[in-house]
């Protein structure tokens, strides 16, 4: 009987040890948007005969021929859940600024983007995403009076990977892509046709993502889904660069400060700057994870670390009002 009790305690105590430790990495605190953010709209648009939505942030002194900027969630994720994933920055900044802001919602959850070897329903299906943003795109502009030649897309993991099939297949539709938590396909997992023409990028990878590997090799979602092979963060970057033009190695690399007691990573940019051509950085966050840099959202653990010391949506504004200088 005694040895019965013991074995009941020992699995009791192996449970509660395995939920704990579940729950210690893949919770994450829910953040309520600032209450002064109040002007999001829902929107239903027929693109290809399916039914589709958006958000749509209208800051409070929108400017005629403002900039747009489309936010492209991550797989499994929503508009709104990317909103909070990248702790309201991109709110604020539009009021700051005065650009337009779009959140998509992926169809079931996913983008069709270039990876050949994903196998989620939108790619499955052959969903036409890059007409979808495009219309909204459009929609937009005639209701806001938006500039179209100041579009602007940012996604985050497999929003990125969205991003970059506009810039390969569709560049004269964006004024600049920026990907988070993703890189280039690699050759053999390459879906898409390349355009050969150049448009500015920036890419922001952490070295220790867990899901797309900062130096190259297989995506996949823990272990669970196969996503196919990357490139690593450096070589996408070079692609661009060398297609703007660019010979040789970065003209700029930044170390950032890290003062931030509480912050577990550092970053260091390279920057491929040059008046005549497109330009194109990358953000490379040592030690952090598959994150949106920034310190209003703590992610589930389970992506790794995020790093506080940048602001990701500031630096993104940032690179993409710099294009806007260009124009």
């Amino acid at each position: 009987m005694l040895k019965t009790k013991i074995s009941y305690l020992s699995l009791a105590l192996f449970i509660f040890s395995g939920l704990a430790s579940v729950f210690y990495y893949a919770y994450s605190p829910a953040v309520s948007p600032p209450s002064e953010l109040a002007n999001l709209q829902q929107i239903q648009i027929q693109v290809g005969g399916l039914a589709r939505s958006y958000s749509l942030y209208i800051p409070a002194n929108l400017p005629s021929h403002a900039p747009l900027v489309v936010m492209l969630h991550g797989s499994l994720q929503s508009g709104d859940d990317i909103r909070m994933f990248s702790g309201y920055q991109f709110e604020q900044l539009a009021e700051q600024h005065g650009f337009a802001l779009a959140y998509p919602f992926g169809y079931e959850n996913n983008w069709n983007d270039c990876r050949k070897a994903a196998s989620y329903p939108a790619r499955n299906e052959q969903i036409d995403d890059l007409n979808f943003i495009e219309a909204i795109t459009l929609q937009v502009h005639q209701r806001l009076s938006t500039d179209l030649n100041k579009t602007f897309i940012a996604g985050y993991s497999s929003g990125g990977q969205l991003g970059f099939r506009f810039a390969l297949e569709r560049p004269h539709s964006v004024a600049g892509i920026a990907a988070i938590a993703a890189s280039l396909p690699a050759a053999d997992n390459l879906a898409c046709s390349e355009s050969g023409v150049a448009v500015p990028v920036l890419i922001m990878n952490g070295t220790e993502d867990p899901i797309n590997p900062y130096y190259g090799g297989l995506v996949s979602l823990f272990g669970i889904a196969n996503r196919g092979h990357v490139k690593s963060a450096v070589t996408s970057a070079e692609y661009f660069a060398h297609l703007a033009g660019y010979i040789g190695g970065p003209t700029e690399i930044k170390n950032f400060k890290n003062t931030r007691a509480n912050d577990p990573t550092s970053t260091k940019y390279y920057a491929w700057r040059d008046r005549r051509r497109p330009e194109v950085i990358l953000y490379t966050i040592t030690d952090g994870g598959h994150v949106i840099p920034q310190e209003v959202y703590r992610p589930m653990r389970l992506l790794g670390k995020t790093s506080v010391e940048i602001n990701g949506p500031e630096e993104i504004w940032a690179f993409f009002a710099r294009q806007l200088d260009k124009q």
